[in-house]
């Protein structure tokens, strides 16, 4: 038995040996630019077939991951904003502080966020190139990735556990890693998720409660694209439900499921990324622009808009104004 224990870890270090000999930590960034806004994902290379993705995210979605099949398990953490997540009968959303666990044959993919902001962390493993075991680089420490994808998601192909306060700790270090010790600190902080996921109950899966049919949710988006071409006017939710033959209840419904607010707010998101755009891609005064979506004072507007985007509109011009 000992020896057989000894066998095992030689052969796991042997397959993830690699590891002990990567670079200094330089990410691969993925840049993504459209009309709706900008987004960048920073990747860093953590284990053999183990990466870690950082999410700055300023626009409704984009493709991302590289060609070919195999087995994937992507966990996402949501900080800010919100992401869709597909399943087989519908959409999935998770918003802050929520964690997903997706299973996949094709890492190569399309990301959709409603509200157009997103920040947030992704861990993808290439269960087919990772190690069928960590163990070796911690004793004790018993995380198989293949397994943990196979009994959280089992014949799902998604698992979402609502925020946590153990997940959130674990993420919020993960936010804030120091930049001199980046290598090993993303190395343990993915062992230790991986060790309290195993420790997860699949019972616990709120993917089916947070869930939307097709028909939900391609509502919500119909209706959206409906409102953004026509911001100008003053719609109301019984004007936009009699438009679509809907109630009143099931549309708005459908948007707090997609968007996770009501058509009232959802409208003053939209008009704030249209503002958003307007500061990115032209040179028109903020006051004129904050005119234009119908404030009169700019400490209002720029209050507004700060609430919505998470900076102020100089800000948002300064970091973004690049994208003309």
């Amino acid at each position: 038995m000992e020896q057989r224990k000894k066998d095992e870890k030689n052969i796991c270090c042997a397959l993830c040996g690699e590891s002990k000999n990567f670079p200094e930590y330089e990410p691969e960034i993925h840049s993504f630019r459209n009309d709706r806004g900008d987004a960048d994902v920073a990747s860093y290379k953590v284990f053999p077939g183990i990466e870690l993705n950082v999410y700055s995210v300023h626009m409704d979605s984009f493709f991302f991951g590289t060609e070919g099949q195999g087995n994937f398990m992507e966990i996402h953490h949501c900080r800010e904003g919100r992401m869709e997540q597909g399943r087989e009968n519908g959409s999935a959303y998770i918003m802050p502080g929520d964690l997903s666990v997706t299973v996949k044959r094709q890492r190569y993919g399309e990301y959709s966020f409603p509200l157009c902001h997103y920040h947030g962390i992704s861990i993808c493993i290439d269960t087919d190139v990772a190690p069928e075991c960590l163990s070796c680089f911690l004793e004790d420490v018993n995380v198989r990735p293949r397994e943990l994808a196979e009994r959280l998601c089992g014949k799902e192909n998604c698992f979402i556990i609502r925020s946590q306060a153990y997940i959130e700790h674990i993420f919020s270090e993960l936010y804030s890693a120091p930049e001199n010790c980046k290598k090993g600190y993303f190395k343990v902080k993915i062992l230790e998720l991986l060790l309290v996921l195993g420790s997860v109950s699949p019972e616990k899966n709120s993917a089916s409660a947070l869930s939307l049919s097709k028909m939900q949710a391609d509502l919500a988006k119909v209706a959206s694209t409906w409102l953004s071409e026509n911001l100008d006017r003053q719609t109301t939710v019984a004007e936009l439900s009699d438009r679509f033959h809907v109630s009143q209840t099931h549309l708005q419904n459908a948007f707090k499921g997609v968007y996770g607010v009501p058509v009232s707010s959802y409208i003053r998101i939209l008009k704030m990324q249209s503002a958003a755009l307007r500061l990115i891609h032209t040179d028109t005064a903020i006051l004129e622009i904050a005119s234009e979506f119908g404030y009169s004072n700019a400490g209002k507007f720029a209050s507004a808009f700060h609430k919505i985007m998470g900076e102020t509109p100089g800000e948002y011009r300064k970091v973004h104004g690049g994208l003309k």
